[in-house]
């Protein structure tokens, strides 16, 4: 397992001929008012987002296609 700040440019490249599968966790931290009120409104909208909705319907159609694992 990897732990790592993604707020900073990276590449990361998959040179073999299998699928890469990367979870990405938001950790969410406390914040005083109004700093938890922008926080919590950004995600809210980030959720609601095409780049959020198109990464599930990836994932379900993904999901679909592969075999589940014995």
């Amino acid at each position: 397992m990897v732990v790592f700040d993604d707020m900073y440019p990276h590449e990361v490249w998959n040179d073999s001929n299998e699928d890469r599968v990367v979870l990405l966790l938001h950790v969410k931290r406390p914040q005083r008012f109004p700093g938890c009120l922008v926080r919590d409104g950004f995600f809210s909208a980030l959720r609601r987002s095409s780049f959020v909705r198109d990464g599930l319907r990836n994932l379900e159609q993904w999901e679909k296609a592969t075999p589940a694992a014995a």
